[in-house]
């Protein structure tokens, strides 16, 4: 469990964990990570939405059913934004495997269209290992809206998965080169209210957005890393005054290992050195 706790936490330890991050001034998002669809998902992330308020939430549609009942699945988490509206905080909808993205996009669009008019509560998440994501980005960012737009840029969790689809980047340099023009075509075209999130462990994607943060004098780009990964990088944004998020997953012991799995292959180049 040492070993586990650096990656991920227990519903009992989530609130400890909670106020340390809030502490050392690198809020967390918190991320339960129950995959399985269940009544029990929207339960768990109601009660935690209503005991932590002011925080920051990911939820994961597949785990409200959205392959099987979108209706449901929308009605559930519509009720979750809702709530986290009232209390003062704010929604990820993570991208998920490319067969249910598109379902999953919809909906988001929707909840931001809704939710977003006075500010954003809702955010929106770009896979830029995906060949389309540059063009979608962008039409986001440029279609006629009165509702502000809430990105999260992700280089891509579900690589064994969408490899077989034919949508994925040539190389990984493609990919560095899209997450990079994401964050320069956010900042070139954002309109009042808009904001970012760089949820990259890469120096390079890092550096990117600290230039064009300087460049265009905007304070609405943020960044995030995973709880136990990246914590250099997290520590050395956080001194330079900017604004840094860890992702805070928790829940069961049994429930951590695909998710623990899933980031370790993702991170494998940077996190062979913490497993040392």
């Amino acid at each position: 469990m040492n070993w586990l706790n650096r990656f991920t936490c227990t519903q009992g330890q989530l609130g400890g964990m909670i106020q340390t991050l809030h502490r050392a001034n690198t809020p967390p998002i918190i991320d339960y990570i129950q995959e399985k669809p269940g009544y029990g998902n929207y339960e768990e992330l109601k009660d935690k939405i209503t005991k932590y308020p002011g925080n920051h939430f990911a939820v994961k549609l597949s785990s409200f059913g959205v392959r099987t009942s979108q209706n449901r699945c929308l009605e559930q988490v519509e009720a979750l934004i809702e709530r986290a509206k009232q209390n003062g905080s704010v929604v990820y909808i993570d991208a998920e495997q490319h067969d249910i993205q598109d379902r999953i996009s919809a909906l988001t669009d929707y909840f931001m269209e809704t939710y977003n008019q006075d500010k954003v509560v809702v955010y929106k998440t770009y896979q830029m290992y995906k060949k389309s994501m540059p063009l979608e980005l962008r039409e986001d960012l440029c279609v006629p809206r009165s509702y502000a737009l809430g990105v999260k840029l992700v280089r891509g969790a579900y690589l064994r998965e969408d490899r077989h689809h034919g949508v994925l980047c040539e190389s990984e340099e493609k990919t560095h080169k899209q997450y990079n023009q994401g964050i320069a075509d956010f900042a070139i075209q954002h309109r009042k209210g808009d904001q970012l999130l760089c949820a990259t462990h890469n120096v390079r994607s890092t550096f990117v957005a600290k230039h064009y943060i300087r460049e265009h004098k905007v304070n609405n780009i943020a960044f995030a890393q995973l709880l136990g990964m990246g914590d250099v990088l997290t520590d050395d944004l956080e001194k330079a005054g900017y604004n840094v998020y860890k992702y805070l997953p928790y829940g069961q012991l049994h429930e951590s290992i695909p998710y623990l799995v899933r980031r370790l292959y993702e991170n494998y180049p940077m996190i062979q050195h913490v497993l040392r």
